[in-house]
């Protein structure tokens, strides 16, 4: 089962590619909309991912994930050793900052670890692994306080690696090399 957190804009094309490829890999895609709940600022309006008056609102994403997972975990259906988050772009920051109950592991795309402001690094389960996947060139991070590389935050978690395909983009959905990598990622991390 795999828990989306989606970027900035919210659910378009890029959940639809994941939730295709993953759904047909027999993974159970669960997609809360992080703009549901009223009164939300439309972030990612500026040059960068998220602003410092963002932070906020990075935190009230981190609590739906968390809600979410408990909503999930009351499923009779899914494996419960099997629940891992997927986020990307804002969604990825927010996952990359989640401290709540772990995950089986955390996908991270579209983003670097790296920021000028609070919410860089890794605060994920440091017993869980990471796959980040990233653009060589993305729009959001050609300012080098933004241009960074998540590798550089695994430390010791298990079986974590961080990719940096050359091109560019933003988005990772659609790239042969980046699905392959989060399938085999949660293949090889699926408790059966």
């Amino acid at each position: 089962m795999v828990l989306y957190a989606q970027d900035c804009a919210g659910p378009g094309d890029d959940l639809r590619r994941w939730a295709d490829l993953l759904t047909g890999q027999g993974y159970a895609v669960i997609a809360p909309d992080h703009r549901a709940r009223g009164g939300r600022a439309r972030p990612c309006d500026g040059p960068t991912l998220y602003a410092p008056g963002d932070v906020p609102d990075l935190a009230s994403r981190e609590a739906e994930i968390a809600y979410a997972l408990r909503q999930v975990r009351t499923l009779p259906w899914v494996r419960q050793s099997a629940v891992f988050l997927l986020g990307v772009g804002q969604g990825a920051v927010a996952a990359a900052g989640y401290t709540g109950p772990p995950f089986a592991g955390y996908i991270l795309t579209g983003w670097t670890c790296t920021s000028p402001y609070p919410r860089g690094g890794l605060a994920t389960a440091p017993t869980r692994p990471v796959l980040a996947i990233r653009w060589e060139d993305d729009p959001w991070f050609r300012d080098p306080a933004w241009n960074g590389d998540c590798g550089t935050s695994l430390g010791a978690r298990p079986a974590s690696r961080s990719i940096i395909l050359d091109g560019t983009g933003h988005s990772v959905a659609g790239d042969a090399r980046a699905e392959r990598a989060v399938v085999n990622f949660l293949q090889l991390h699926t408790l059966r």
